[in-house]
């Protein structure tokens, strides 16, 4: 989880720790809505990009992403390129107006279901 004023180059720092592909997330700070991003681990067999900005946010590569939707980048501290792909939002979770209402957790109707499911056995 990131937020959008972080630097990229503190992020994709995070990132490496992993030595594998990750999810980053991060909500918008104008409409609270969750984003997510694909990043693929540093690939040796794409064309080693000119490094991102020392300077480039979070929040500015989502931006990016969203125009292009994915892009090949890479970090200073990288010796390969990676591969950034923006998670579309599903549509389902943008219909509410609040993030509460679009991020809780289904209750309705949980109770029956485990209910049924002891009685059966």
């Amino acid at each position: 989880m990131t937020q959008p004023a972080e630097s990229l180059n503190d992020a994709m720092g995070m990132v490496s720790i992993h030595g594998r592909a990750v999810l980053v997330a991060m909500l918008d700070p104008q409409t609270d809505e969750l984003q997510l991003m694909h990043v693929t681990v540093p690939q040796p067999a794409l064309q080693v990009a000119k490094p991102s900005s020392d300077r480039l946010t979070v929040g500015e590569f989502f931006d990016r992403l969203g125009t292009e939707l994915m892009t090949e980048f890479r970090m200073k501290f990288w010796k390969h390129t990676a591969v950034a792909h923006k998670i579309p939002a599903c549509a389902a979770m943008q219909s509410q107006n609040t993030a509460t209402a679009r991020y809780s957790l289904p209750t309705k109707g949980l109770k029956p279901v485990l209910a049924t499911a002891a009685s059966s056995r």
